[in-house]
């Protein structure tokens, strides 16, 4: 029978979004967006829209990683977990719903040609929601951070 713990759970999210920050800080600081020419995000005539958004995002990240970090640590005594529980899913999802909207207020400002840039961004949004639904399933099966879950549900009824 295999059992994944909440401390593997809980490492699974710390790696794909450690994965998506770095995707999302390498993407929105290459100069790959293809404005006119090859440019970052911070060019004096582009949109300032998709670089507020994509730093809010990073940031977001950013702190999401450090409470991870801190849980899993156990540095966070139980009383501060449940608040954890609730925090660290809504930030992944809010970086999400941000990284969007990036991309969407960038597509409102450019050609048809799009850089290697917006296509990181995009890894890393898909990188963010994964980690999101991972952060989903461990809120919503909750307990304290050793419960175990398993997997083969089926061979446990039979």
């Amino acid at each position: 029978m295999k059992v994944f713990t909440e401390f593997c759970i809980l490492f699974i999210i710390i790696i794909i979004t450690g994965c998506s920050t770095i995707f999302c800080i390498i993407g929105f600081l290459t100069p790959g967006w293809n404005f006119d020419k090859y440019r970052n995000l911070f060019c004096d005539q582009c949109p300032k829209t998709p670089n507020t958004l994509a730093i809010i995002s990073v940031i977001l990240l950013i702190i999401c990683l450090i409470f991870l970090i801190l849980l899993i640590a156990g540095i966070i005594d139980q009383q501060q977990v449940i608040r954890m529980r609730f925090i660290i899913p809504s930030l992944l999802l809010i970086s999400t719903i941000f990284l969007l909207a990036t991309l969407i207020s960038y597509l409102h400002f450019v050609q048809p040609n799009r850089g290697y840039s917006y296509y990181l961004i995009i890894v890393a949004l898909i990188f963010v929601y994964l980690a999101s639904l991972l952060a989903v399933f461990w809120l919503g099966n909750g307990g304290f951070i050793f419960k175990s879950y398993s997997v083969d549900v089926l061979a446990e009824n039979k």
